[in-house]
């Protein structure tokens, strides 16, 4: 159930939430010189692909998996255990220097962090106000993406007066630990502003129907070949800018989320007042433009603006998506659907780094970024697929 369409619940259990959500994404936002990181360990690097993409194939495996055990009832005890398992996954970072010490190490970080996420998003989504979905879910992703801003640019300087990355991840486990107060004073805020029952959960039928729904699933590969793209990006685009002169690259990504930030601030109400499925379509194809750019750049002259370019496509297409999919879904599968959404993100950042590595090392930087172009064609016609499909009132036709 969904709140009133003219009211946002801006209440001191959501503001916690939120704060928590901040604090879970941040450990993602350390790891964008990771690539480099492995470097310096003694381990094949044909495997750097792998290590990288464990976390999310982890979280690829579990999140379906554990997402409709919780609901409201348990949720908060699943958010602290969460926060305890990544804390003490930081600072384990720093036992590992072969490669399956590594890939243990990644493994146990990706189970942490989904259960910690599946636990926030089943609370969170229950505050969704009516007709403003791709709104709400735009501003969580502003929350999401903030560590991004903030945390790249600033991690040499970490590293260096901390003495190394290892020390930089010890620090980040400690304050992770902050989520704890936040979860109990989120917890002693009363009760959720909703009528649902605190042990209700989606039935096996339920699930099984769902998984069924044909706009559900399009959605679902048209999200997951758009977090793909991101995530080759977001790996890949450090070493892409020293290869062509370029050594500040985390200003692309800082720029990209402002970019992304500044849209869903004063777009975000727009999103919900026109087509969802067209703006999703003509966003991809943008993005497809913007990769193929990407690809053939030559020097800093277009690559920071580019930058920004991307984040203002991003900022655009993962809001729209995350509203479309609460939309179509039946209210009972929504905190469900909602949580397989944010699993589309870490399906990306498996297959994206999983089959980039070897791209790179095969053909280079240029067919990279092309294939992320095809990655967001593909989700273009997947949308186009999507169209008419959809009810005035966001079910789809054949659902009952």
């Amino acid at each position: 159930m969904s709140l009133p369409e003219s009211k946002v619940t801006w209440s001191r259990e959501i503001v916690f939430i939120f704060a928590a959500t901040f604090l879970a994404y941040s450990s993602i936002s350390l790891f964008f010189f990771y690539y480099e990181y492995l470097r310096t360990l003694h381990i094949d690097p044909r495997s750097f692909g792998l290590l990288i993409s464990v976390f999310s194939a982890v979280s690829l495996l579990a999140r379906p998996i554990v997402s409709p055990f919780f609901h409201r009832g348990n949720a908060y005890r699943y958010l602290a255990f969460g926060t305890l398992m990544l804390a003490a996954t930081l600072a384990a970072y720093s036992l590992a220097s072969e490669f399956w010490e590594m890939f243990a190490v990644r493994s146990f970080h990706g189970l942490s962090f989904v259960i910690l996420g599946a636990a926030l998003m089943t609370i969170t989504v229950e505050y969704v106000p009516q007709g403003r979905s791709a709104q709400f879910f735009g501003f969580i992703s502003i929350i999401v993406l903030i560590p991004n801003t903030l945390i790249p640019p600033i991690l040499p300087f970490l590293t260096h007066a901390l003495g190394g990355f290892t020390r930089v991840l010890l620090l980040f486990g400690a304050i992770t630990l902050l989520v704890l107060p936040l979860v109990r004073l989120a917890g002693s805020a009363g009760p959720s502003p909703h009528s649902m029952k605190a042990s209700q959960r989606p039935s096996g039928k339920e699930i099984l129907t769902n998984i069924k729904d044909v706009p559900v699933v399009l959605v679902l590969l048209a999200m997951l070949f758009l977090y793909s793209a991101y995530a080759l990006v977001f790996f890949f685009l450090d070493g892409f800018g020293k290869e062509i002169g370029i050594l500040k690259t985390g200003l692309f990504l800082t720029l990209a989320t402002i970019g992304e930030i500044a849209v869903r601030v004063f777009g975000g109400a727009f999103f919900d007042k026109t087509d969802k499925i067209r703006l999703a379509f003509f966003t991809m194809l943008g993005l497809c433009l913007a990769y193929a750019v990407l690809g053939r750049i030559k020097g800093s002259g277009a690559f920071f603006p580019l930058g920004l370019l991307l984040g203002l496509g991003w900022g655009i297409a993962m809001p729209v998506f995350n509203g479309l999919m609460f939309d179509i879904s039946r209210p009972a599968m929504r905190a469900f659907n909602t949580n397989l959404g944010f699993q589309m993100f870490q399906g990306g950042f498996f297959l994206g780094p999983f089959a980039g590595a070897p791209i790179v090392s095969r053909w280079g930087y240029g067919f990279l970024f092309d294939a992320c172009a095809l990655a967001s064609l593909i989700s273009a016609v997947l949308l186009l697929c999507l169209k008419g499909t959809i009810r005035d009132n966001g079910r789809n036709k054949t659902s009952k």
